[in-house]
């Protein structure tokens, strides 16, 4: 059934997964005209959908540290190197690569 929306959407399956999940990046024009179409909306619901669409473009996205710490995603097999320049550099390389901006 999500399938079937997703293409009446015009979306592929996994965008449409983000989408649910709250990831509007793939809620284009299109999409902010066919969804109220095809989910039968009133003028009322179709007024209210655009504008909690608004709200959630102009939200601010988390950023991965939003959710996480750095100690909490430090590698299990790096953290007891202890004296090991070698080990903390590239535990420091990883964990900057994961909190890198997506930008």
């Amino acid at each position: 059934m999500l399938r079937v929306f997703a293409g009446q959407i015009g979306l592929s399956p996994a965008e449409y997964a983000e989408a649910e999940a709250g990831v509007v990046r793939w809620l284009g024009e299109e999409q902010a005209a066919t969804i109220p179409q095809v989910l039968g909306l009133s003028a009322s619901e179709r007024k209210q959908f655009q504008a909690l669409l608004a709200d959630a473009r102009s939200a601010t996205p988390l950023e991965f540290d939003d959710l996480f710490t750095r100690e909490q995603l430090e590698p299990v097999r790096l953290r007891h190197a202890e004296g090991k320049r070698a080990a903390v550099r590239a535990k420091n390389e990883i964990l900057d690569a994961v909190f890198a901006p997506l930008r």
